[in-house]
């Protein structure tokens, strides 16, 4: 088994162009599903060492077509095969993830989580802002460290 660094983006998270997603619930935004002969985990590293060694970082800029950032919560759950939620990942206020695109060490570390996806399980991304609002793929960005294993 060969396991390495990868992330996914905006464009691997995002299901459509625009999402409305409405103030008070969680929407979903989109998914990400694991193909035949992968394995997938959020994260990169151990959490031991923190800034000394190689370790994953979440960025998460989700904004409107003005545009404009749309606050709130994020939330990334792991999905069985069969539509079901298995496990909620992360779990956070999306202004503690947006705090600099470009340099990494101001992103909130990500060490590898200990549950792997496998072959049609999704991960997916779901947004409950604080205000009503329609979050476009072309105006956000996201950089979600993950660490794949081919198998």
């Amino acid at each position: 088994m060969e396991i390495y660094r990868s992330a996914l983006t905006e464009t691997d998270l995002f299901g459509t162009a625009t999402v409305v997603c409405t103030a008070g619930q969680f929407t979903r935004v989109g998914e990400y599903k694991v193909t035949a002969g992968e394995l997938l985990a959020m994260g990169y590293g151990e959490e031991n060492g923190g800034y000394a060694v190689a370790i994953g970082r979440i960025y998460m800029l989700l904004q409107t077509a003005v545009p404009a950032e749309s606050l709130g919560t994020v939330r990334l759950t792991a999905m069985t095969s069969f539509d079901r939620p298995s496990e909620i990942l992360f779990e956070c206020p999306n202004s503690v993830i947006d705090n600099n695109p470009t340099d990494r060490t101001k992103q909130l570390p990500l060490p590898v989580h200990d549950l792997f996806l496998s072959q049609d399980k999704r991960l997916e991304l779901s947004f409950n802002p604080y205000v009503t609002a329609t979050i476009t793929l072309a105006d956000s960005t996201i950089n979600l460290d993950v660490t794949r294993a081919a198998v």
